[in-house]
């Protein structure tokens, strides 16, 4: 009765997912305090360019297909307000998506179009105030 109890509390743990064992793979000694990153090497890494990729392709992509309703605005994070002006002018008459979709395209770095609530994306800094006289 105590092995079949023991069999059942095994298959039963089995099906409720016990954390499986950690183990170490073949071969020489691995010092576990050592961290692994090390012996990658830097062309396998992943750097903040190979991560920027695929959000430049979708970005784009949508630029080309429903850039004229500001689809990759939303996609890179502004306002409600730009795929309003956008839809509303379809696209500043394709020339605003056009631009938009050169800059997505060959602009190294694209955190400074990610939140940025301009209608026009590659304008620098806020719009100053007028003070009166």
């Amino acid at each position: 009765m105590s092995r079949s109890l023991s069999i059942g509390m095994v298959l039963c743990m089995a099906l409720l997912g016990i954390r499986p064992v950690r183990a170490l793979a073949g071969g020489p000694y691995q010092d576990r305090a050592q961290p692994l990153v090390g012996a990658i090497p830097s062309e396998y890494r992943w750097s903040s360019s190979a991560t920027q990729e695929p959000k430049r392709l979708v970005a784009a992509t949508l630029a080309v297909t429903l850039g004229a309703f500001g689809a990759h605005r939303l996609y890179l994070g502004t306002d409600a307000k730009v795929p309003v002006v956008y839809g509303l002018t379809f696209g500043g008459f394709g020339v605003l998506v056009l631009i938009d979709l050169a800059h997505i395209l060959f602009t190294k770095d694209l955190q400074a179009y990610q939140a940025n609530n301009q209608v026009f994306m590659w304008a620098t800094g806020s719009p100053q105030r007028l003070t009166p006289p």
